[in-house]
């Protein structure tokens, strides 16, 4: 068996893991939101003001801190006036990107409803493709203007006296139009910008646009990564391999994308965010409602990702995971009024001590794993066989673990290198098999355990089986 050796200086705090790290999208395509999360009002199920009891309860307890809507491809056919008003009145359109009926019974008004029961921030996407300035304008008026106009009289009677607060924009596509001109009916609101429109189109080569062409000082640059790595069922180690050469050319992005952000900005480096991101398997069509299987292989993925993001702190604000109910790389999946966990739920549930923490030095030697991705002609890529993050907030430390070997276990010690471990807990997520999956038959068949760990002083061991994750929880003593 190999062994790994963690090292972490509890005193040596870094850069805030921000919570908006764990926001998650509601895109309008296939049951994302009807039937996932919207029942309506007048539905028999269980709900309050129209949102799926199940659903707005599996949300507050995760404290969602961040919902972006109506989503990216759909915004870029959507008009905000069509979700708004009362009486039935809303009409039916086409929904172009994912070929349904749009009834419009979920509008600006419902999305801001849930955010407000979730105390979470709202994200809005506005129509960059189809839509215009003229638009996007109005919409701000409409929901943010706290003065009297005949939109904010429209808000009102339409249900919301009050302005609502919406910290995050962007425009769908990036926009034939300037966003920043949103800031000037609130200068307070964050425009989330394109990478691409800061650092060039042409940028697979590792070059970028010259300072002089590069967008003047903006607040956030955003892009999107989905990572496609063979059939969400019925994989095998190849599929499984490539996932894990995926991982380590999404975080030498993640840094090349920093680094040239810093060459064009200086000390005035924008935040970065990942507006749309997961595991997007071939099975999720726009017939299927972007449905796909969701097994502990996504999870792995997911928790990878996240150790990555809070590597990058400093610069990584907010990410958004897509999708939050049956759509993608869900947290749940509902059928009537019947609903499960997905293993992605749960690394989202384990991960929650690590935000507002603050990111802690850290040092781990691991075990090297070799994996090769399926591209014809690729290579043999060596990389650690573990992903790791710690965080700390107060007197407790957060450890975050995965074992990204396929087959191999491995001997894990930690050691705190200030102060003794006055208690400790964990938890393990893993199955026999990395295609182990939850069902409405076994809604239980991948679902967290409890780590029986002792510290010895400021030391403590473990052995992660091959293909998991591991949350370990420190109180830390006087010393």
């Amino acid at each position: 068996m190999s062994h790994a050796q963690l090292r972490v200086w509890p005193a040596l705090a870094g850069s805030k893991i921000s919570p908006t790290l764990y926001g998650h999208q509601l895109e309008m395509v296939g049951r994302s939101v009807y039937d996932g999360l919207w029942s309506g009002r007048a539905s028999h199920s269980p709900n309050e003001d129209g949102i799926r009891l199940d659903m707005l309860a599996l949300l507050k307890h995760l404290r969602v801190p961040l919902l972006k809507w109506p989503g990216d491809a759909f915004a870029d056919y959507y008009h905000w006036q069509d979700g708004v008003g009362t009486g039935g009145n809303r009409p039916h359109r086409m929904n172009i990107p994912w070929q349904q009926i749009e009834p419009n019974n979920f509008g600006l008004h419902e999305f801001m409803n849930l955010c407000t029961k979730l105390e979470c921030k709202p994200w809005v996407t506005c129509n960059g493709a189809t839509g215009t300035l003229e638009e996007a304008l109005a919409l701000v008026e409409y929901a943010t203007f706290g003065g009297e106009t005949n939109r904010t009289r429209a808000r009102g009677d339409d249900g919301s006296l009050d302005p609502y607060e919406i910290p995050f924009w962007s425009a769908s596509r990036g926009g034939g139009w300037d966003i920043n001109a949103l800031t000037a009916l609130d200068s307070e609101i964050n425009v989330v910008q394109p990478m691409e429109a800061a650092l060039g189109r042409s940028n697979s080569g590792g070059g970028f646009a010259c300072p002089d062409v590069a967008l003047k000082s903006p607040k956030i640059l955003s892009f999107r990564h989905f990572f496609t790595h063979g059939p969400g069922r019925g994989f095998g180690k190849e599929a499984y391999d490539d996932m894990c050469v995926g991982l380590q050319d999404f975080g030498a992005l993640l840094r090349r994308y920093i680094a040239q952000l810093s060459v064009l900005y200086g000390d005035r480096v924008p935040a970065i965010s990942l507006q749309e991101w997961g595991m997007w398997h071939p099975e999720a069509t726009a017939e299927s409602g972007l449905e796909q299987p969701n097994t502990l292989r996504d999870a792995l993925l997911a928790a990878s990702v996240y150790n990555l993001l809070h590597q990058h702190a400093a610069h990584v604000k907010v990410a958004v995971l897509a999708q939050a109910v049956n759509a993608l790389q869900c947290l749940a999946v509902t059928e009537g009024t019947a609903m499960y966990l997905t293993p992605n739920y749960h690394v989202v549930e384990m991960m929650r001590p690590h935000r507002g923490g603050r990111l802690l030095t850290h040092r781990l030697e691991s075990p090297d794993m070799e994996a090769r991705a399926m591209a014809a002609g690729s290579k043999k890529v060596s990389m650690p066989a573990l992903s790791v993050s710690a965080s700390r907030a107060g007197k407790r430390v957060c450890i975050s673990v995965v074992n990204r070997s396929y087959s191999e276990p491995v001997s894990l010690s930690v050691e705190m290198r200030e102060g003794d471990i006055a208690s400790l807990s964990g938890q393990l997520l893993h199955a026999d098999a990395v295609s182990a999956e939850n069902s409405f038959e076994n809604p239980r068949n991948v679902i967290p355990s409890r780590l029986n760990v002792t510290p010895d002083g400021n030391t403590f061991h473990d052995t992660l089986p091959p293909h998991s994750f591991a949350v370990y929880t420190v109180a830390l003593g006087q010393g």
